[in-house]
């Protein structure tokens, strides 16, 4: 018997693989208190393990060409079975006597999410009175591969439940005997905590005879979490004792203590790779696909599956297209079944409405124009001029509060779970966020430092003029659609589980048309909320919004499922120049391995810089991308000095299922001259089914702590929609502080998922042309090829440049030149770790990182720039 905890709003998933047709499933299981729901489900596609030293995969595949009545036969035959086996039971189960095997409910969330996701229903979800007697059933499979019994809590709020339970297998002719017989292994493994600097904790690992592992923390105590390794990809390094399993939606790092103890798993879970081999065979077979003869080379069914892989994605594609078109075609038919009569009206609609659209597309093409002309003339005044409409604002606004009666159905649409209870929903009306370039009137004076920010502003006044900037009109898309196709890049991830992947030459299809560089300024995105900062009197106020800046940071990724940015060059550089937000931004890439960018953007009201580590691994089904660093914050006009780092981001369900990006860990921001601090905490998402994403998630919580570690404040909210403040700690009144922008791009996903301010960012305006360096992102032939949709001419260019680098490179090492970064110079940094950077003069116990000059912008007002620049393209 298996002891399990099944959390409130949670799905246990238990996966049987059953080689043998005619097979019977028996299970039985009891709850304590309260009761559970129960299903059975059949996973059509027989995803394979994947294992090796040199983290070999392989994929299992799945063919649905079942024509209609065989499908009408399976599901008689199971209907009959599941018939049989509920009479046969309920002669033997007492807990049938008192109330049969449950009664149906609305359909649960698991039931909704496992039917989206492909998973054939053999029972449905029902009620069981478990914590009154013994649950007991069976079902005779017709269809060998793997079955999973789930568990449903989902319809619990608060209460978790204590299962118990027991899964047999019984052939035709044999008694119930537990699972296939496949060597069992159990011991202590360390597991890799989920935060990062967490390290490993010991746990008690069990690899059943069904291929399931499961953990605890103790041997006898209740299972914490399990993964079934046949429907995982697994690798493992030897030399470290590592072994890696990633599901898709859960990934476990474990590391033995011997290496003969890691030989004795890895020969345990090599069995579950022998079993799913075997499955792919007769899937193969019963398909009507010619199986594959023993005598040809692993290779060549290596390179069939990657095929199936890349047709399965592109016609999942044709598909979307498809439906797309026909539920257009629907929206058009619905109501014409006149059409003689209607032709002619309708056709005086079309008009009249394109008319129409005209009209307004030509208005807000005037708004927009009357905007820019608006904002160019006020940035135009002097900041200290006393009919400066910004200060006038500055000075009339006062801020409110007003409550408001909200329904727990709109409170559920803007906040996790957590805050279910909620009955009064408080919308701020305080003063609206400061435009760019609004002056601050509490700056103090006679302060050097002061000095030096007015030096600053000057500056970027004399950039802005330069460019007039105030007539820059940006565009609304991206000039090409997303047209790589991805599956292509498989058989490199397949080759480097577990390693950097920024260090790896990589299809461009896998990229998406912006760099490192350029999404470092996606940070920038929502600055408005330092300047606001920057007018607050309070220290913990301002910490809060330099809280919500940080977070507002990750709003732009959420449809970003698919791509990764490009590696910039050695040197290579990004500015950007947004008079409409009040700063400008510079970026370079300051070394090659690992891979370091150096960022510095400055405002008249704040200064923002960060040096970051950048990683990516891929897991098997899961990527990985870790940013290593201390980003920085000071405001104008304050002696605050800000310090955060960020937590690790995923990509789930890469292979296989919905693909999902989600943001994991903690992240603590630090008024370094106040002591006050702000512990963020980006929760996983929960729910959903075996292969779907969650269907709650992008959870975050913010905890404000003064120097004396008292809880004083708390944020709350999702970082892809709102964030608000609970008012007095109180989690029935939440203030809005922060909502992201809406997504304007139409048809966003066919252009990688990017939002406005994306968009932008690789455009060359009247700000940059003719006046940005030659090593600027923006030049760039491969990333410039790529967004206009030329793939092929794109990756042609893009291994042309890296081959011209890694010859520089050479040339360099030949003749002992170091590669030295532009406009950032290495300096000591008492906010980073010592082991940041790993170079010679810097082996002492002050950190390093690379700060900006201050240079650039000096140069490009000249428009002299250096003749060694190098020519990277």
């Amino acid at each position: 018997m298996e002891v399990v905890q099944v959390q409130p709003r949670d799905t246990y998933f238990h996966y049987v693989y059953v080689s043998t047709e005619g097979t019977t499933i028996h299970w039985s299981f009891t709850t304590q208190k309260n009761n559970i729901s129960f299903g059975l489900y059949r996973i059509n596609n027989q995803a394979q393990v994947s294992f090796g030293a040199n983290n070999k995969e392989q994929y299992g595949l799945y063919s649905p060409d079942h024509d209609d009545r065989a499908r009408s036969q399976e599901h008689t035959s199971i209907n009959e079975n599941y018939l049989a086996s509920t009479a046969a039971s309920s002669q033997n189960s007492p807990s049938s006597h008192q109330n049969g095997h449950g009664r149906t409910r609305a359909k649960s969330v698991a039931s909704v999410k496992l039917k989206e996701r492909g998973l054939e229903e053999i029972i449905p979800i029902n009620d069981m009175q478990s914590s009154r007697a013994k649950i007991e059933g069976s079902y005779k499979v017709a269809d060998p591969g793997n079955y999973v019994l789930v568990f449903d809590n989902t319809f619990s709020r608060t209460t978790p439940k204590i299962l118990t339970f027991s899964v047999n297998l019984m052939e035709d002719t044999s008694p119930i005997l537990p699972a296939p017989q496949q060597p069992h292994i159990s011991g202590w493994l360390l597991k890799k905590k989920r935060r990062r600097m967490q390290g490993w904790a010991k746990r008690w690992f069990s690899l059943s005879s069904s291929g399931v592992l499961s953990y605890s923390i103790d041997k006898d105590s209740i299972i914490r979490g399990s993964i079934q390794v046949m429907a995982s990809i697994v690798s493992n390094n030897e030399s470290q004792r590592l072994i890696h399993i990633d599901s898709g939606t859960a990934l476990y790092h474990l590391k033995t203590s011997s290496t003969e103890e890691h030989s004795s798993w890895v020969n345990a879970l090599k069995v579950y790779d022998i079993t799913a081999n075997e499955s792919k065979k007769s899937i193969l077979n019963r398909s009507g696909i010619t199986a594959v003869k023993a005598s040809v080379p692993t290779k060549s069914i290596d390179d069939w599956i990657e095929c199936g892989l890349k047709d399965s994605i592109r016609l999942s594609n044709e598909a979307y297209k498809m439906t797309s078109i026909l539920q257009e075609l629907k929206k058009q038919l619905d109501g014409k079944t006149n059409k003689a009569d209607y032709s002619e009206e309708l056709k005086m609609s079309i008009e009249k409405l394109m008319s129409q659209h005209k009209l307004v597309t030509n208005g807000i093409r005037e708004q927009e124009e009357q905007w820019q002309s608006t904002q160019n003339t006020l940035h135009s005044l002097p900041a200290t001029n006393p009919r400066n409409p910004l200060n006038l604002l500055n000075s009339s606004k006062a801020s409110t509060v007003r409550s408001l009666e909200s329904s727990k159905q709109s409170q559920l649409s803007l906040y996790s779970e957590e805050f279910f209870d909620a009955e009064d929903f408080v919308l701020s009306t305080e003063e609206d966020y400061l435009e760019a370039g609004e002056e601050n009137d509490n700056i103090s004076e006679g302060d050097s430092s002061d000095d030096e920010d007015g030096h600053d502003i000057v500056s970027l006044e004399q950039s802005f003029n330069l460019d007039n900037s105030g007539s820059c009109q940006r565009r609304s898309k991206l000039p090409s659609p997303s047209i790589a196709d991805i599956g292509s890049a498989l058989s490199v991830f397949r080759k480097n589980v577990g390693k950097d992947l920024s260090t790896i030459a990589m299809p461009v299809s896998m990229n998406e048309p912006i760099n490192f560089l350029q999404k470092a300024c996606e940070d920038m995105e929502y600055s408005d909320l330092l300047d606001k900062a920057s007018t607050l009197s309070d220290s913990m106020e301002r910490l809060m919004y330099v809280a919500l800046f940080a977070i507002s940071g990750y709003s732009s990724s959420q449809y970003r499922t698919e791509r990764k940015p490009f590696n910039p060059m050695m040197t290579e550089t990004y500015e950007s120049i947004r008079p409409d937000k009040g700063f400008r931004f510079m970026s370079e890439k300051v070394s090659h391995n690992p891979l370091i960018i150096a960022t510095h953007t400055e405002s008249r009201n704040y200064t923002h810089w960060q040096c970051s580590k950048i990683k990516s691994k891929f897991w098997g089904r899961s990527m990985e991308f870790i940013t290593e660093g201390t980003f920085h914050v000071t405001l104008t006009g304050h002696y605050d000095h800000f310090t955060y780092s960020k937590p690790s981001s995923w990509l789930r369900n890469m292979m296989a299922g919905e693909k999902y990006l989600e943001h994991a860990g903690e992240m603590k921001i630090v008024n370094q001259t106040t002591k006050e601090y702000a512990v963020i905490s980006f929760k996983e998402g929960t729910g959903g089914g075996i292969f779907g994403a969650p269907t709650n998630r992008n959870d975050v919580i913010a905890t404000f702590f003064d120097a004396d570690n008292i809880k004083c404040r708390r944020v709350v909210g999702k970082w892809s929609e709102k964030l608000a403040e609970e008012l007095e700690m109180n989690k029935r009144k939440l203030s809005v502080l922060w909502a992201a922008s809406p997504q304007t791009i139409e048809d966003f996903e066919k252009y990688y998922g990017f939002n406005k301010f994306t968009v932008e960012l690789n455009e060359i305006t009247s700000i940059e042309d003719g006046r940005i360096p030659k090593t600027d992102t923006r030049l760039r032939p491969d990333q410039c090829l790529y967004e206009q949709g030329f793939v092929e001419q794109a990756d042609i260019e893009k291994q042309r440049i890296e081959q011209k680098q890694r010859d520089r490179r050479k040339n360099m090492e030949a003749n002992k030149i170091p590669w030295e970064s532009r406009w950032f110079k290495l300096q000591q940094d008492a906010f980073v770790d010592p082991a940041f950077v790993d170079s010679p003069g810097t082996q002492d116990s002050i950190g390093h990182s690379w700060q900006f000059t201050g240079d650039y912008w000096a140069i490009r007002e000249s428009g002299k720039w250096p003749s060694d620049i190098p020519d990277l393209w």
